[in-house]
């Protein structure tokens, strides 16, 4: 079985209209947190669409595409409803066990930074491990196998745009 998705990942309450405004569906994890499915398309459509430039930097392992527009602050910040957001961004691409998986966070509004597993970002938004699980099975991640359909519009968008 695969396993392959990109999303934001914040922990507490979200706007719901902020969610509508941005196209995201929320999905409720464990411990409180909520997950928003995002793609590299969608990222580069509202960046370019609002004008916000640059990219924090991450070194993505082979054939991984992980989202690295600065434009995730601006959606989590909306969301949250505050300027100082704390959120994660993970990524996944597994096939039978084997594959690849990436993460970054940002606290308080900070920088953008990668952390070296999906488990490191759930910590940091304050997720404690069940006994006999990790992070990433202690929320239900596992259960979250693939990308929304709806969010493949924006490859269209992006080719509208020119991006």
């Amino acid at each position: 079985m695969s396993h392959a998705i990109t999303a934001l990942v914040l922990n507490g309450s979200h706007d719901g209209e902020a969610a509508g405004r941005w196209d995201l569906v929320p999905v409720a994890l464990g411990g409180g947190l909520t997950l928003f499915h995002v793609t590299h398309y969608y990222t580069a459509y509202w960046q370019e669409r609002l004008g916000v430039t640059g990219h924090f930097e991450f070194r993505s392992s082979a054939g991984l595409v992980f989202t690295t527009e600065n434009v995730v602050r601006v959606v989590a910040a909306d969301l949250v409803g505050r300027p100082d957001p704390t959120f994660a961004l993970v990524a996944t691409e597994y096939f039978a066990g084997v594959g690849d998986q990436a993460a970054a966070v940002c606290e308080h509004g900070g920088s953008i930074r990668q952390v070296a597993t999906i488990n490191d970002a759930l910590r940091v938004l304050g997720v404690v491990a069940a006994a006999g699980l990790d992070e990433f099975d202690t929320v239900g991640l596992a259960a979250h196998r693939s990308t929304p359909d709806y969010l493949d519009r924006y490859e269209d968008l992006c080719d509208e745009l020119g991006v």
